[in-house]
């Protein structure tokens, strides 16, 4: 994804990322698409500090089965949630409309530095209160859009 432009670049963010009901496909997610977890990555240069992160629920995520509840969170390799801690997003939930900084990265923290190249990790689990996961591939209707402030330290 490009940077963001002065005039897209609010509060300091530079880097969106959109994630959609389609994104969950066979076509596009594979055989990720059933299992419980599916992540997505958005990759962090060396030398980068993180230090916001929010979303936005542009839809609510719906799908054609007995799915009710799409949670999901975002961090990296050492902090799964360090970034935004659980956050509904199915249309069955009361789900989030805005989200900012609740992982403990971010949270009355200074963000964090990365020596080497790394990736932000966005997780979605289905049904996670339950534990009878439904297959992604069945969402019908979602729009999630993430925001980053990634500062480049070279």
């Amino acid at each position: 994804m490009p940077k963001l432009t002065i005039n897209e670049n609010p509060q300091g963010f530079t880097d969106e990322f959109t994630i959609s009901f389609e994104d969950f496909s066979v076509d596009n997610a594979g055989t990720l698409a059933d299992r419980a977890t599916l992540s997505f990555t958005y990759a962090i240069p060396a030398g980068s500090l993180v230090t916001k992160a929010s979303a936005r629920l542009v839809t609510a995520f719906d799908d054609s089965g007995s799915g009710d509840e799409l949670d999901v969170i975002v961090g990296d390799g050492d902090d799964d949630n360090g970034y935004l801690a659980s956050a509904a997003v199915h249309v069955d939930q009361t789900e989030i409309t805005y989200v900012a900084n609740t992982g403990a990265l971010l949270d009355n923290e200074n963000g964090k530095v990365y020596v080497a190249a790394d990736t932000i990790d966005i997780k979605f689990t289905p049904d996670a209160s339950t534990g009878n996961a439904y297959s992604l591939n069945e969402l019908t209707a979602g729009e999630i859009k993430f925001k980053f402030e990634i500062c480049d330290l070279n």
